[in-house]
């Protein structure tokens, strides 16, 4: 029986079911393992196992043996090369043998040749297919899609989720959603699919803006149509070219400037309708004649190797030209020529670009005229400054005295463009230099150099004469001006640089006046100074000092420290003003008499206070929720209080830090009231009625005005502490610390003595009945957990809410 097995095409094995040993090979079966049969008999067969899942499986059990398994896998042959086979493992029949396994083997080599021979032609028919430029899409006669390239991918944006998933329904549907107008692209597909034998060319507009050329051809098998072929192509860069083609046409025609296009013997082939106006001739007249005939040129030779050379070097010759017009007198050109050269840099044509120069000739004389003097004043301007201090300095000798220059600015001419106008500005500034002209000598020079800024050349002039000069400017600016039955007064602030001891050039010594100029406003306007070399020390200083506080808030070198407010009568702590601190790697332990002045010249100051505002609020809360509840009080500069969203964002911060209203002060100088008194009292209003507290810094020391105090929500002044330091010895301090203090109570406001020391100051303010004092006497500033430390140690009186306090008024 078992000799039946020699005639079958499949390898046989019986295996034993115990010991895993082949009992019987057939010649095939041996072959495979380059083996004879009888030399198979009593061998493992996990010998011939090559893989890790036959290895498990004949190192199984017995009876999962019986199970069988049928897989596709390689045998190990006695040579060490393996062989892909089929294999099939199931029990013998017991009538062959009751403790046996049948393994069938089948070679597979010649079908996986096969195979990868299939692979290899479709993997090279797909890359022909990619490496189309024109995107492919096959699909069958009932819509379902047999292949497409990447290019289809790239023209139609197709999602990666289409690409691992097949789903040709949803890619139908995203097609139809990239074009413009998905129902006639639906209805061209709906035509082709009625006629199938239909070739087509259309074209797409997708909603991105591109246009694609679609081509539609049957695909054929044996002569029957068993699909369709879609081939796509970008062409929006090409419709794009063949528009701008048109439009390059309509511009030549339109165009307001002549052009003309020659050939490569430089012959008219095509002028426009400008340039006929300009030759006064008709392109039918002067087609086929040579440029250089057209622009009257005697000696063409000579020219065309001059415009030849710029060809060679740029592509384009440039130059004026006299153009001899039919019946009339010439006119000046510039003529533009440009060649135009093939794919292989071959000359083929040129174009030339023509203007007519007649008005640009009266301008440029008219400009010439106007070059060196200021078209408002008349007077000259900086062009002619300049050549005139070139000329000083290059003809200047050792021994000459040098010259001075004067800047001078209009102190806060902007509030007079503001309020009058510029027409009426520019008719002042007209009144300004003829007054300043009569300060100077026929030698000197008065200049405009822009908006309200002049200058003055003052020749041979030293410093006393430099000093003559700028007093004699200020004198006449003293006088009132006039205008329009309207009286007014204007000052100005000059700044001197001598020649050569300021510097050597204009741009030198005006920039030292200028300067010069910035100090004397800065210690009050209306005067004049000579630069001296510190000044540009200073102003360094400050533009450094500037960009470090810039930085400072988010190098988080800023911090705010707590100074306590103490109550006279009975010691205790009532509140706290929060003080901005500053400390810099560079400038170490800044003032604030120092950087709070700079940050509100530059503006910064509103971004310092929403700053501290915000942590002032956010300290303040905290101390509240440990059960020290304390009223901070924060300084509200000017400019903040001003800034449109201030109410909104006090209102946000109460908010979102849940501090209650009445345990925050905004103390404000009397500036604030003074500035926009209507807003300020608009917002101050807004600010009481969220019940936060507001009291006058610095009371005393600004431009007071008691309405305010009477009109305005305000509870508390705060004394200076320029005059408690004079108290109790300086007769004049006490006197303007006591009316304060009387004025207090008779308007029921509370008043704070700032910058107590000593107990000499302490005890005269109880004998002024002041309400509260701070100062170094109490405590210096200091950080939140410091002042934390000190709350939890101290009498504490917490504030009530405004409207369960008792005005001193009321308590009499």
């Amino acid at each position: 029986m078992l000799a039946a097995f020699d005639g079958l095409q499949e390898g046989v094995w019986l295996v034993d079911l115990q010991q895993r040993t082949i009992l019987f090979s057939n010649a095939v079966a041996a072959a495979l393992v380059g083996m004879a049969p009888d030399q198979l008999v009593g061998e493992p067969v996990l010998r011939f196992a090559a893989t890790p899942q036959d290895q498990c499986f004949w190192a199984d059990g017995a009876q999962a043996l019986a199970q069988g398994t049928r897989c596709q896998t390689q045998l190990l042959r006695r040579d060490g090369s393996l062989v892909p086979v089929e294999q099939r493992v199931v029990a013998c029949p017991k009538d062959l043998h009751a403790q046996a396994l049948l393994v069938t083997l089948t070679d597979c080599t010649a079908r996986q040749a096969t195979e990868r021979e299939l692979e290899t032609l479709l993997s090279e028919l797909r890359a022909t297919l990619d490496s189309a430029a024109d995107g492919m899409l096959v699909c069958t006669l009932s819509g379902q899609i047999r292949a497409f390239n990447q290019r289809f991918v790239h023209l139609w944006a197709v999602p990666q989720a289409l690409l691992v998933q097949r789903n040709d329904a949803a890619l139908h549907a995203h097609m139809a959603e990239r074009v413009r107008e998905p129902q006639v692209y639906r209805a061209r597909l709906q035509a082709l699919a009625d006629d199938a034998q239909a070739e087509t060319c259309d074209m797409l507009e997708l909603c991105d803006g591109r246009l694609l050329e679609r081509r539609s051809v049957p695909q054929r098998s044996h002569g029957v149509v068993v699909g369709r072929v879609y081939s796509f192509r970008d062409i929006t860069r090409e419709v794009q070219s063949q528009a701008a083609l048109r439009l390059a046409g309509r511009v030549f025609e339109a165009s307001p400037y002549p052009i003309f296009v020659a050939d490569g013997l430089h012959r008219l082939v095509r002028v426009n309708p400008a340039c006929e106006r300009l030759l006064g001739r008709q392109s039918q007249e002067v087609l086929g004649t040579e440029v250089t005939t057209l622009l009257g040129l005697g000696v063409a030779r000579q020219f065309m190797e001059c415009v030849q050379r710029d060809w060679g070097h740029g592509g384009v010759w440039n130059g004026e030209l006299w153009l001899p017009r039919e019946g009339e007198s010439g006119c000046a050109v510039h003529l533009s020529w440009v060649a135009l050269r093939g794919t292989e840099g071959q000359f083929e044509q040129s174009i030339g670009f023509v203007r007519d120069l007649t008005q640009q000739h009266a301008a440029q004389k008219r400009i010439d005229e106007l070059a060196y003097s200021d078209t408002l004043t008349g007077l000259p301007n900086r062009l002619l400054l300049s050549q005139r201090v070139e000329t000083a300095i290059r003809t200047a000798q050792a021994s000459d005295p040098g010259f001075a220059i004067l800047f001078m600015d209009l102190d806060r001419f902007k509030l007079v463009n503001d309020s009058l106008g510029h027409p009426f500005g520019d008719r002042v500034l007209q009144e300004v230099a003829a007054r300043l002209q009569t300060c100077l000598r026929q030698s000197d020079m008065l200049c405009r150099i822009g908006g309200d800024e002049f200058a003055m050349y003052i020749h041979g002039g030293d410093a006393k004469v430099a000093e003559q000069v700028a007093r004699r400017m200020l004198d006449v600016m003293l006088r009132p001006f006039t205008l329009d039955d309207m009286g007014f007064s204007i000052q100005c602030s000059i700044g001197l640089a001598l020649y050569p001891q300021n510097g050597r050039t204009l741009d030198e010594l005006i920039k030292q006046a200028d300067t010069a100029m910035y100090q004397v406003k800065e210690r009050g306007r209306g005067n004049f100074g000579f630069y001296q070399p510190q000044m540009s020390t200073h102003l360094l200083e400050r533009m450094q000092m500037e960009h470090a506080l810039r930085q400072a808030l988010a190098n988080e070198r800023l911090s705010v420290h707590y100074q306590p407010q103490v109550d006279l009568a009975t010691g205790c702590i009532v509140g706290a003003e929060a003080l901005l601190r500053w400390t810099d790697p560079q400038w170490g332990k800044v003032s604030p008499a120092v950087f709070i002045p700079l940050a509100e010249e530059t503006g910064y100051i509103v971004t310092l206070g929403a700053w501290v505002l915000e942590q002032s609020v956010a300290q303040a809360a905290r101390w509240m929720r440990a059960g020290l509840p304390v009223m901070v009080s924060v300084n509200i500069s000017a400019l903040e209080m001003r800034q449109p969203d201030f109410i909104e964002r006090l209102t946000r911060l109460l908010h979102d830090y849940g501090l209650p209203p009445h345990l925050l002060e905004l103390e404000l100088t009397e500036s604030i009231l003074l500035q926009d008194a209507q807003e300020a009292a608009q917002r101050l209003d807004k600010a009481a009625a969220l019940g936060v507290a507001l009291a006058i810094d610095d009371f005393g020391t600004g431009y007071s005005s008691l309405a305010y105090l009477k009109n305005l929500p305000i509870h508390k002044l705060k004394i200076d502490q320029s005059f408690v330091r004079g108290i109790p010895g300086d007769e004049g301090d006490s006197a303007i610390v006591s009316a304060i203090v009387h004025l207090g109570k008779a308007l029921h406001l509370s008043v704070v003595a700032e910058g107590v020391e000593t107990r000499a100051q302490r005890e005269a303010l109880q004998a002024m009945a002041c309400d509260f004092y701070q100062g170094y006497l109490c405590s210096a500033a200091l950080p939140a957990d410091d002042f934390s430390v000190l709350l939890s140690e101290a009498t504490l009186r917490p504030p009530v809410p405004r409207s369960q306090a008792v005005s001193p008024f009321q308590s009499m």
